[in-house]
């Protein structure tokens, strides 16, 4: 899911920046990495706090209904375990997805790669990460793999064309 926002908001600044006549590979991995890394902490924090206090609950009903103190056992344990990695997955997978969207910008700051190739690349790169996604859930879901990753690239692009209406308006 954070992976799926990760790619959509790093979308919105390639295009974006693009259409605003500010394709400097430096300034968009810049507001990308940022917006990356704020995502990230979000992501982890939010995901931290909800699991957190959804596990606690679960903890005290049972240790209501055992009438016993279940902290310091292995279910208790587990659970402040499961908090932690629920949370760094929803923290570092938009993280590892505007990373790669970004890439071909990456590359494009240190070798001689016009800027507007670049863009090209990163916007490709980035519906290529959309339709793995579309894929991946198609697959978890049993349906059609093809189909889902092609709606989720239909809505990268319809994120994109919001984008670029912006810019018209």
């Amino acid at each position: 899911m954070n992976a799926f926002d990760g790619a959509l908001a790093v979308l919105s600044i390639i295009v974006s920046a693009y259409f605003v006549g500010a394709a400097e590979p430096q300034l968009i991995v810049t507001v990308g990495l940022a917006t990356t890394i704020a995502m990230g902490i979000s992501g982890f924090t939010g995901t931290y706090m909800t699991e957190r206090a959804e596990r606690l609950r679960r903890l005290h009903e049972l240790e209501d209904a055992m009438l016993t103190d279940l902290d310091k056992t292995a279910f208790g344990t587990a659970s402040r375990i499961a908090s932690i990695y629920a949370a760094f997955i929803d923290g570092i997978a938009p993280m590892i997805a505007a990373a790669i969207s970004l890439a071909p910008l990456i590359i494009a700051m240190f070798f001689p790669i016009a800027a507007q190739h670049a863009v090209y690349a990163a916007i490709a790169t980035n519906l290529t990460i959309l339709f793995t996604l579309g894929a991946f859930l198609g697959r978890i879901s049993r349906t059609n793999v093809v189909v889902s990753g092609l709606k989720m690239v239909a809505i990268g692009l319809l994120t994109a064309l919001l984008c670029v209406l912006m810019k018209i308006a």
